[in-house]
């Protein structure tokens, strides 16, 4: 079976637009996981040094923070709980809200399930994996191609399925192209896909990551100030001892060779005979150890700065107080962190929502026009931000029940 010329040239189109974003998503992913390198300037940094392994791992509570506030609770149809709760979305979601806080966006597909599996299968897919085509005035996808052996971007994929709105075409590399493996042509008028955007605009319709170019330099910055540290903590913390008017057998073994700097001092400097010349004792001091305050005060002004950039507490970032903050002021310091959450779960329920419209089209093989009223009506339902742990939603609850 062959591919046909108008797909391949779809597929192709979607892969070129796939390959431009990969580098930047590997720059993203790099920060996140905590393996990007120290940007040296070539000025303070011995060259021996260049390999220090220090990591700072803000980027990484950014997204982290955010998305431990989005837990996505199913939708308001019952009829939809059975497979929110056989495709394991209690956890899978949290994937997709990672990816997109990460990456600017991330993906749902939506597919009937083969034996053994759910009526319909819905997973996550990350933005490493797979590339859209949207429709700018109705924000659907139009077309989606998922590369499945291309997560880290790099290479031809072997695999790929290629969504499109009215069949889905599974097919893999080989002979100099791409050939058809399997067609299901489910005639629903919708690509079985579903898009979450993050922070979108209407001149970024795509999306934009939480790890914005300001996260990047305070980050960077705070990187280069805990190396310094480093290289002043060899250098620097120990202090430096001086010895004036020492007999030349200081620095000599039993067998009058000269002995090393290390041994020298640790053997020698509590026990310094006088010059056998002038009789006078050598003076012995040493300079004052250099501080390494500097280093962190100028860590604790990055993370202020990164605080204020992304709406987290400072004491999210390992800096505290002596004085412990009052519970009005935790709250007071987390309100705009918690507002954030909230724009988050309008902006992704909108995705959820397509995904629980797409679950009812591939569950009865009805196209998108033959939904209710009733069902088009279905909404995402999401825990409350503001009380992210089911212990703090009860109590909340209960106060809520108390007033009435």
């Amino acid at each position: 079976m062959s591919f046909t010329g108008d797909a391949q040239s779809q597929l192709q189109g979607l892969r070129n637009k796939f390959d431009s974003y990969q580098v930047e998503n590997a720059s993203k992913a790099s920060l996140y996981d905590g393996k990007f390198r120290v940007k040296d300037l070539g000025i303070s940094l011995p060259p021996h040094m260049a390999s220090i392994d220090s990591v700072v791992g803000w980027p990484g509570t950014v997204v982290d923070v955010l998305e431990e506030r989005l837990d996505f609770d199913g939708w308001t149809d019952e009829s939809l709980d059975a497979l929110y709760a056989r495709n394991d979305l209690d956890v899978k979601a949290s994937l997709a809200h990672s990816d997109a806080l990460l990456f600017g966006t991330s993906f749902v597909t939506v597919t009937a399930g083969e034996p053994g599996e759910p009526d319909v299968v819905v997973d996550p897919v990350s933005p490493r994996q797979m590339v859209v085509s949207r429709d700018p005035r109705r924000g659907l996808v139009t077309a989606a191609a998922q590369f499945i052996d291309a997560e880290l971007g790099s290479g031809e994929a072997s695999q790929a399925v290629l969504f499109r709105p009215d069949e889905t075409v599974w097919m893999e590399q080989g002979g100099g192209g791409w050939r058809v493996v399997d067609v299901d042509e489910h005639r629903l008028g919708r690509v079985q896909v579903a898009q979450l955007v993050n922070r979108a605009r209407s001149s970024k319709t795509g999306g934009r990551s939480e790890i914005t170019p300001a996260v990047r330099s305070y980050t960077h910055s705070a990187l280069r100030t805990l190396v310094g540290a480093e290289v002043a903590r060899e250098f620097y913390a120990v202090p430096q001892r001086y010895m004036m008017g020492a007999p030349e057998s200081f620095f000599l073994d039993e067998n009058g060779e000269p002995r090393g700097a290390w041994e020298a001092m640790m053997g020698k400097v509590l026990a310094v005979e006088r010059d056998p010349d002038t009789g006078e004792i050598p003076t012995v001091g040493q300079f004052t150890a250099y501080s390494m305050a500097p280093f962190f005060e100028q860590v604790r002004h990055y993370s202020q700065l990164l605080a204020a950039e992304t709406s987290i507490p400072p004491t999210y970032l390992g800096f505290v107080t002596d004085n412990p903050s009052s519970a009005d002021a935790i709250r007071m310091a987390e309100n705009r962190l918690v507002k954030r959450a909230e724009r988050r779960q309008a902006m992704f329920g909108k995705a959820w929502t397509e995904v629980a419209r797409l679950i009812m089209m591939v569950r009865d093989g009805r196209s998108f026009e033959s939904l209710s009223d009733c069902e088009l009506a279905v909404r995402a339902l999401w825990r409350w931000a503001a009380t992210p742990t089911k212990a703090a939603a009860t109590v909340q609850a209960q106060k809520l029940a108390a007033m009435g």
